[in-house]
């Protein structure tokens, strides 16, 4: 087991070297951006607890994924595979555990280790014997494995809406929204095969477009329940939703550019510090976008012709 945890260690420290960047450079702005981003988020809402527990067991389903956890079945005996589960959903909260103690949220940081233990008993694509329906099969696949993996955690965020109307928070119903489209822009993080690009018969700016409004399209229904219900009880504030849903939009249509700006590699560090931070200030996507969107058709001339 402990040999499991120093390869996984090395594989990140090569993942670094790879991006052109020292490990230990690394690791201390890894440290520097998490704790930047948790006191930012703790400044902003007086929710931000909740929002820092789903977060943190977000990261946990992403360690969940069942072909990892069968590959981890055939190298270990069970009882070591359950120990390396539990040490590994264990470690990967600690920094947010630490974090809420810190902010004296104790209870908090008590419930959410041993969700995370919990959940190192399955993985987040078990379905049960069970196939999750969802509206997303017309246009495949981002979004239908992205809901599937992660549909507890778009439960959480309607059931976070419904605690905002019954406490009458209206922010609370804001961050719930937000938090849908951050997840949304989750799902086109990583490239897909070139299979399910070269499949595609159109020109890279009309595979762009296609990408971006179906995402569009799929946010849109994810999203409009919510905002119809929040501004049936906010109806002064409704504009506000309706703004969020606009930014989601935009933002994820800038996430699909960077995406395929890239592609068939991931984002580099450089280009995902960047795009992180334009989220936080939008203006400045307008200046790299068009810079994005010509990377991108270069890149998928490759496989569109």
């Amino acid at each position: 087991m402990y040999y499991y945890f120093v390869l996984q260690q090395r594989i990140l420290s090569r993942k670094m070297e790879e991006l052109g960047l020292h490990p230990v450079l690394g690791y201390i702005l890894g440290v520097l951006i998490f704790l930047g981003l948790s006191f930012y988020l703790f400044y902003k809402t007086t929710y931000a607890g909740y929002i820092y527990v789903a977060t943190g067991l977000s990261v946990v389903f992403g360690f969940g994924e069942k072909e990892r956890n069968d590959f981890l079945k055939t190298t270990f005996p069970l009882s070591t595979y359950r120990r390396v589960r539990a040490a590994e959903n264990g470690l990967l909260v600690l920094p947010f555990v630490v974090f809420l103690c810190f902010k004296t949220e104790f209870l908090l940081a008590l419930g959410l280790l041993p969700a995370a233990l919990t959940l190192s008993l399955f993985n987040s694509g078990t379905r049960l014997s069970l196939t999750i329906p969802t509206p997303f099969s017309r246009f495949p696949f981002e979004f239908t494995t992205g809901f599937r993996k992660y549909w507890l955690l778009y439960l959480l965020a309607y059931f976070v809406a419904w605690k905002a109307i019954e406490v009458t928070n209206f922010n609370l119903g804001v961050g719930s929204l937000a938090f849908i489209c951050l997840l949304a822009m989750s799902h086109y993080a990583l490239p897909e095969n070139d299979y399910y690009v070269w499949m595609y018969n159109c020109t890279p700016r009309h595979f762009l477009l296609k990408k971006m409004a179906t995402a569009w399209l799929y946010l849109s229904m994810l999203t409009l329940p919510l905002i119809v219900v929040l501004s049936i009880f906010f109806w002064d504030k409704s504009w506000i939703l309706f703004l969020v849903l606009a930014l989601g939009l935009f933002l994820i249509g800038a996430m699909i550019l960077a995406k395929y700006s890239a592609y068939p590699q991931e984002m580099s560090l450089p280009q995902a510090l960047f795009f992180g931070l334009s989220m936080w200030f939008p203006p400045l996507l307008l200046m790299v976008l068009p810079l994005f969107y010509k990377r991108a058709v270069q890149r998928l001339n490759t496989y569109l012709q």
